[in-house]
């Protein structure tokens, strides 16, 4: 199964969240319905890394 990745930029994912309460957490969810926390961020070789923990 090939997994189609989707690059955003920071600008346009501050602007997609932009709408949203301050204060409400952010998860990811996968293809198949797996929920993420984010956990944190760190430098990539060429952009940032999203690191997540399965969410619980």
């Amino acid at each position: 199964m090939e997994i189609a990745i989707e690059q955003t930029t920071i600008q346009e994912l501050i602007q997609e969240l932009y709408g949203f309460l301050n204060d409400v957490p952010i998860s990811i969810r996968d293809a198949d319905g797996q929920v993420f926390s984010i956990a944190g961020f760190e430098a990539g070789s060429d952009g940032v890394v999203i690191v997540v923990n399965h969410h619980v």
